[in-house]
């Protein structure tokens, strides 16, 4: 695994730009004499040093490679989903490594309610962040039956607009962290090739025979008749009009907790925003039945009015 986070802190008053470039200054020029030339920074400066909008950071060069395996089942035998030999990387924006960054902030909102902390993604205008994923699937029963399933692919997925908001729930009787989310995807292509990997770097790669693909997929707000994409990003979940909430419950047959995950009904001044998909190719190849190409698909409208999920361990 390799990565390398750059970070830095946004100064917003003029005294502590200067108290911080004087001192960096001093200490440049005093060199081994530093302490006879630094000053002591007054209280009142001090305290007008703060980040205006939280750390800024980006990533370069991320690349993950190797044995990492996820699996999803149950606890008590070894039945269920797994993604093994997991690869993941992005691609980088060298010219924008600071003025587009990844940025997480702590907010007000007012009215009593308690602070949220917002992570807001890289606007990505020139579409160059680029992430590649690859996984292999495995599919297991409670009898010990494995069927490899091949390999998924995703490829060219950029992001643009991404935010992600979080805050103690605002009921007081009900514990939990709710959450807003703000998506606006562009997937080059998504890939289940049955007999491997093959090359990840071709959407149509010449050594993987047998191969379904969902390719040019776009997923943002709909515009306002909902034909189509908007341009801007499709607000999922709101912690205001519509939050969604993570907490846990007492299983009805008190055997326990079960993770919780609802999306609240939304606010009835403000309806449910409304969401477009578009693909725009579905097809099929196979070295033995032909090729078989579906066209494009879209879904111009699609909304969440109300989501309500229980998940219960195994024993």
């Amino acid at each position: 695994m390799r990565a390398e986070a750059i970070f830095h802190r946004i100064f917003t008053t003029a005294a502590a730009r200067a108290a911080v470039i004087a001192s960096a200054a001093l200490c440049l020029l005093c060199g081994g004499m530093a302490h006879a030339g630094l000053q002591s920074i007054s209280d009142a400066d001090l305290a007008g040093v703060h980040a205006r909008d939280g750390f800024a950071f980006n990533l370069r060069g991320f690349s993950l490679d190797g044995s990492l395996t996820l699996r999803l089942g149950s606890s008590s035998d070894a039945s269920g989903l797994t993604l093994g030999n997991i690869s993941l990387s992005r691609s980088d924006d060298p010219a924008n490594t600071f003025s587009d960054p990844y940025q997480l902030s702590v907010s007000q909102r007012g009215a009593g309610l308690p602070d949220k902390l917002t992570l807001s993604g890289p606007l990505n205008s020139l579409g160059l962040l680029r992430w590649q994923f690859a996984a292999d699937l495995s599919l297991q029963d409670a009898v010990g039956s494995n069927f490899q399933a091949g390999a998924l692919l995703l490829q060219d997925l950029r992001s643009s607009g991404l935010s992600l908001d979080l805050a103690p729930n605002a009921n007081p009787d009900v514990q939990g962290i709710a959450f807003g989310l703000s998506l606006k995807l562009d997937l080059g292509a998504l890939s289940l090739r049955p007999r491997g990997r093959s090359d990840t770097t071709l959407l149509d790669a010449p050594g993987a025979p047998e191969q379904f693909s969902l390719r040019g997929l776009h997923l943002g707000a709909a515009n306002s008749i909902a034909t189509g994409l908007s341009g801007a990003p499709w607000r999922l979940a709101d912690l205001d009009q519509q939050p969604l909430l993570l907490n846990t419950l007492a299983a009805p047959d008190g055997s326990g907790g079960v993770l919780h995950l609802n999306l609240a009904w939304p606010n009835a001044s403000q309806p449910a925003p409304v969401g477009s998909l578009l693909i725009d190719n579905i097809s099929f190849k196979s070295d033995l039945g032909g090729n078989v190409d579906l066209g494009s698909s879209r879904i111009g409208g699609m909304q969440i009015q109300y989501l309500d999920i229980k998940l219960k361990g195994g024993r």
